[in-house]
Order: structure tokens, then C-alpha cells, then sequence
């Protein structure tokens, strides 16, 4: 579905400013749909042409009460004849009521509203609900639908959507959460019973309709900096260490002067509680690798000290190969511990996994150069882990196989060995490259018997469900390709937190 600047990029002859000051309005409108109980449609001319049809450029429902539209009509386009009232409002650029008959005993009560960005009219804002019955109206209603109505004018008379608004710094209270309606002097004058629990859990205990908003606790400076600013403001408040509330103070102007706001409070002590368990817990992993990745140093180090008593070549061998494989697991944890999320970037752990099988080659008849291009992007702390030992063992391998017998050439160039990261939409490839003597001719993966190439087998076809090659290079030396598939890069958390899953 295209979005609302896309829309009136195509579809409108509206400018970039417009287009934003339509953004800002959606950005907010949610409130005006729960204050007012009903479906807010934006339209906007196709053309400055006077019968130019009419599009529609967004929709929003409300969560207070029931919407008219199942379907989703965003991007369609209706002649004038069709929204007679959208039109009259348009071409009239006023405030226009009036109802709709849909039924024999249905009728749409309908209020169109000017969007003014200074003196002209970009859109207009369609409000529509169900005509009320004879049923009286509660005073929540009343209350809420006589807020709308000034919201209402200051959209006629450009004084909203605000300037500067201040979002997104926390999940902002709505209607259904808790309301106050206060005058200009900040004297409450209504509050909706979910308020009126905020207020009591804030320590005010007292009658709430009628108090201050300075004495509710809810900061003082709030309403004078909404006024001052011209804007709505957010503060979050903390009341002794139980309780956190935060709140959204929205100013009510009539042709420049404040007449009131509205506080929107929700009570956020739970999240607030969970975000610090969160902290505390992301805490306890970083320490719990950072102790792994030290156990895993110390290992290493008994078994260097081992490998000096042993004698036997092989046996100092295998043991130097157990050091490389727990120094790649040491390098993975060490990057956990210093992370603040369980995923890593796998191109920060290649380069040093590099440099641990660099540091442990010593050949002076053939100088070898390791490079690590491309990006891996970020990967899920299991899978990096696994990945680690994979790449370190076709480096090692490499080295021990790829210069075996082989001088340096005449200009002194070195040996060349390149870990290459591809990151692909479906796939990743790790190609571990080298310009050695390239692999004997008769050569046979699946009969290799050596435990590197076996634990590389067992890590990327079971672990990984991936698959792994090893090829002749273009020129010379050997190419070892790794693939594993996107979705097994992925951890669990992830597939909860997608709504495809």
C-alpha cells in the first residue's frame, strides 16, 4: 500500500510542505479518532481544477468506539458527486455538519473539517460515526466530543497540527488511558475515571475535578512550557520508586490564545519494571560471557603449558589446534560481553579470528597476508558462535595446506588468503580464498578424514543446514564455499517478534 507522501506525490498536485504538514497531522489524528468515537478520513483534490475528483489519502479508526469501514479505501478516488459534503467543504473552505443516509434506519453523522497550512486549504478531514439515538450522552462523551469540536477549529484555523510536536520519545499515552481536561490557570475541570486511578496512584487523594494540575504531581512547568512552546510537551514522572507516569500535556488555542489542554496519563511503572529487568538481565549475559570467554583464556593457557611437556610432534600439534578452536569460541564471547544485544556483527568477529590464526603461523620461506572483505551483517549470538569455528578452520586450513612445499615467488610477494562475506536476501556465502598450489587432483570432500574439514562438515550441513565446497580457483590456490541459508540466521526472538511467524 503506498503511503501518504507517495500519495499525494502521484496523485496530487500538493507541495513538499503540504506533504509534511499532512504527515504531521496523521502523525497525531489517532487522538482525534478517540475523542471523538468515530472514523477520520483525509481527502485532498486530484487537481486545483474546480470538479477535480476527490482521493483519499488516509484513514484512521478509533479505538473508543466502532468503525464504519472494514475495508481498507486509502488511494481510492470519488467523484465530488459522491462526497457532496467533502466537496462543499473544499470549495466553501469552512466547517461543514450534515448526515448521510445509508440505510432505511441508518444514518452517518458527518463533520468536514478545513486542513489550513497558512491560508490555504490543502485538504479537509472528514469525521464519521454513527448518528447517536436517543440514547443521553454520558458526560465522558460529551467531554470528549466538545474537545474534538476545538480541535476541530484549530485545524480550521491552522493552529494544528502543532509545530515541533514532540513524539516518539515514549509510547505515548492515548485516550482510553486516562484523560484531564484543564483550563488555561491549569485548574482540572474534568477527568476520566482511568485519570482519576492515575492521580490516586500518583499519592492525590483528594477530589481530582476541581484541584490544580500543580498539585497532581504531574511537573509543574509542563502546562506553562506547552503554552509557552506552542506544542504539546511529554514529561515521564516518578513518583517515590513504585510509581512512573507519563504524560502528554496538549494545548488548546482559540486564534492564538490558550484556552486550556488536555493531559493524556498512562501509568508505565510495569514497563518501567520490566525495563530494568531487562537491563539487569542483558547485564548478568554480558558478565556470564565475559567469565566464559576469561575460563576460555585460561584453558588455552594450560594447554600451551601442556603442549611445552609434550614430545611428540602430532601430540603438540593437536593440541595447538585445540587452543586455535577455543581462541575462535573466546573471540565470540568476548564480542557478547561487550555487546548490549545477543547479536553480533560476524564481520567484527572474522577480522580478529584472523588475526588468530595469523599470529600462530610462523613460516619465513612463504609470508602470508590475510584480508576480510565484504559484510556478514548481524548475526544471532548460536549461529556466531558456530560460524567462528567454521571460518577459523578453512583458514587454518589454508595455511596448512595451501603453501605445503611452495617458495616464495622471484618479486617476494606473499601468500595471499582472503575471507570474502557475501550477505545476500536469501543466502550467506563465506568464501575462504587462497593462491597456494590448489588441491590435488583426485581430491574428494566427502573422503576428507582430517578433523577439521569433518567438524566444518558436521557445524554447516547439520548444524547450519548449509552446504560447503571446495574448488580449484580461477587461477591458482583453492576456494572453500560456505552457504547457509537466511533463514537459519535467524534466533528464535526473532521469528516471536515477526507477525509473519
Amino acid at each position: 500500500m503506498a503511503t501518504l507522501a507517495e500519495l499525494c506525490r502521484t496523485r496530487t498536485g500538493l507541495g513538499e510542505d503540504d506533504v509534511a504538514h499532512l504527515q504531521d497531522l496523521t502523525g497525531s489524528w489517532a487522538l482525534l479518532a478517540d475523542l471523538s468515537f468515530a472514523d477520520l478520513l483525509l481527502y485532498a483534490p486530484e487537481t486545483d481544477e474546480l470538479e477535480s475528483p476527490l482521493v483519499l489519502l488516509g484513514h484512521v479508526r478509533p479505538t473508543t468506539g466502532t468503525t464504519l469501514y472494514r475495508a481498507d479505501l486509502v488511494g481510492q478516488v470519488f467523484r465530488r458527486s459522491r462526497r457532496p459534503l467533502i466537496a462543499e467543504c473544499l470549495d466553501e473552505k469552512r466547517i461543514v455538519e450534515g448526515s448521510i443516509h445509508v440505510g432505511v434506519d441508518r444514518d452517518i453523522a458527518l463533520k468536514v473539517v478545513p486542513v489550513r497550512r497558512g491560508d490555504e486549504t490543502i485538504a479537509v478531514l472528514a469525521r464519521e460515526r454513527h448518528r447517536p439515538g436517543d440514547r443521553p450522552m454520558s458526560e465522558q462523551e460529551r467531554t470528549y466530543l466538545s474537545v474534538f469540536d476545538r480541535f476541530a477549529l484549530m485545524l480550521d484555523r491552522g493552529e494544528f497540527p502543532y509545530r515541533d510536536e514532540e513524539r516518539f520519545r515514549h509510547r505515548t499515552p492515548r485516550v482510553g488511558d486516562g484523560l484531564l481536561l484543564v483550563d488555561r490557570e491549569g485548574r482540572i475541570e474534568f477527568a476520566s475515571p482511568n485519570a482519576v486511578s492515575v492521580m490516586h496512584r500518583m499519592g492525590m487523594h483528594r477530589a481530582v475535578v476541581g484541584a490544580r494540575l500543580d498539585d497532581s504531581g504531574l511537573g509543574p512547568e509542563m502546562l506553562r512550557s506547552a503554552f509557552a512552546k506552542r506544542t504539546s510537551v511529554i514529561e515521564e514522572v516518578v513518583r517515590g520508586t513504585e510509581t512512573t507516569v507519563v504524560s502528554h500535556c496538549l494545548p488548546l488555542f482559540d486564534e492564538g490564545r490558550a484556552t486550556g489542554a488536555i493531559v493524556l496519563v498512562r501509568d508505565v511503572t510495569d514497563l518501567r519494571r520490566r525495563d530494568r529487568l531487562l537491563v539487569s538481565k542483558d547485564a548478568t549475559i554480558r558478565e556470564v560471557h565475559h567469565r566464559v570467554k576469561n575460563n576460555l583464556q585460561t584453558i588455552s593457557s594450560l594447554l600451551r603449558l601442556q603442549a611445552r611437556r609434550l614430545t611428540s610432534d602430532e601430540a603438540r600439534a593437536a593440541v595447538g589446534e585445540s587452543v586455535r578452536r577455543i581462541g575462535a569460541i573466546s573471540v565470540v564471547h568476548e564480542a557478547l560481553a561487550q555487546s548490549a544485544d545477543h547479536d553480533v556483527s560476524f564481520t567484527e568477529i572474522v577480522k580478529p579470528l584472523v588475526r588468530v590464526v595469523e599470529e600462530s603461523v610462523s613460516m619465513p620461506e612463504r609470508p602470508l597476508h590475510f584480508e576480510v572483505t565484504g559484510d556478514a551483517g548481524i548475526l544471532p549470538a548460536q549461529v556466531t558462535t558456530t560460524l567462528a569455528v567454521v571460518v577459523t578452520e578453512l583458514i587454518q586450513n589454508a595455511v596448512d595446506h595451501a603453501f605445503v612445499g611452495s617458495s616464495a615467488p622471484e618479486d617476494g610477494s606473499p601468500g595471499r588468503v582472503e575471507v570474502s562475506l557475501d550477505r545476500r536476501p536469501d543466502v550467506l556465502v563465506i568464501d575462504v580464498v587462497d593462491d597456494g598450489i590448489g588441491l590435488p587432483d583426485d581430491f574428494d570432500l566427502s573422503d576428507a578424514t582430517g578433523l577439521g574439514l569433518t567438524l566444518v562438515r558436521t557445524f554447516v550441513e547439520v548444524e547450519l543446514g548449509g552446504t560447503i565446497s571446495l574448488r580449484q580457483g580461477d587461477d591458482d590456490g583453492t576456494v572453500a564455499e560456505v552457504r547457509i541459508p537466511s533463514s537459519r540466521l535467524v534466533s528464535p526472538l526473532d521469528d516471536a517478534r515477526d507477525p509473519r511467524a
